[in-house]
């Protein structure tokens, strides 16, 4: 029973220790934003905010005296057609891999494998010029379209699909259902716990990404919230830190009640594609 007691005791020890890393940055980060100006941050550090009004007197010169707002448009607009288009692509391209079968099928499916093996840096230039010959520089095309195929989504949704009783297909087939209508009623619904939560990934992923859209759109109006919040961390800017902190903190909230929301669809979607199979 005390070997027991200890164990338990243990591990409650080790998950406090690493929610404790892993909350104290974000809460330390509001409390700077959340402090009158000129109060010392890393000499003195508060564990409790000292300042509502002046948080929100920064958070509010950032919207008006930035172009933060239409950064926060572009990367809505970025990230929710990014979750639209790989959902899409995705879940048809997992149909066909785990349901039929097909000349070339495990040849495919093992190409596409390879691409999760193959580091981005290796791919971001031959898309680039790909992007650039296309004339979609500086559009919301070029943000979107190199990201729609993921091997990430196909090999994920595969997982869930192959559980999928042929059975099932074969009824819906007897029932006078066509191929789409097999897709969009019968193996969609059944795998909704994996597209929500592909869906939920995707768009954490794609509002930090921050290499291709400063790559691909160098122009302010195309400017993402990653690109701007990089503005506020440059060496050269004037911003003070609460400022920095402020716009930090801004950037990270989208992310944060994403996965506050469906943290429960994320845990059961990976735990559900590791048993399946």
């Amino acid at each position: 029973m005390s070997r027991i007691t200890v164990w338990v005791v243990l591990k409650w020890v080790v998950a406090l220790t690493i929610a404790l890393i892993a909350i104290f940055p974000i809460w330390w980060t509001i409390n700077v934003v959340f402090a009158l100006p000129g109060e010392p941050v890393s000499l003195n550090p508060r564990l409790w905010p000292t300042s509502l009004s002046a948080g929100l007197q920064k958070i509010h010169m950032i919207f008006t005296e930035t172009e933060y707002l239409r950064a926060y448009g572009i990367s809505i607009a970025y990230a929710l057609l990014t979750i639209i288009g790989v959902l899409l692509i995705g879940s048809l391209a997992a149909f066909e891999f785990s349901l039929f079968e097909f000349p070339g099928r495990r040849i495919l499916f093992g190409i596409v494998m390879l691409a999760l093996m193959v580091p981005t840096a290796v791919t971001i230039i031959p898309t680039y010029l790909l992007t650039s010959r296309l004339g979609w520089l500086n559009t919301m095309q070029g943000l979107v379209v190199p990201g729609l195929a993921s091997a990430f989504a196909l090999f994920m949704l595969v997982q869930f699909m192959r559980a999928i009783p042929k059975d099932m297909i074969e009824a819906a087939r007897l029932d006078g259902a066509g191929h789409f209508q097999i897709y969009w009623h019968v193996a969609l619904p059944l795998c909704r716990n994996a597209l929500v939560t592909l869906a939920i990934l995707t768009f954490i992923q794609t509002w930090g990404n921050y290499m291709w859209p400063l790559i691909v759109a160098s122009r302010p109006e195309m400017y993402t919230v990653g690109q701007v919040v990089g503005l506020f961390n440059s060496p050269l800017s004037h911003h003070t830190v609460d400022t920095v902190m402020t716009a930090n903190l801004l950037a990270a909230i989208p992310p944060l009640i994403f996965f506050l929301i469906f943290q429960r669809q994320i845990v059961e979607g990976v735990a559900m594609s590791g048993t399946k199979g």
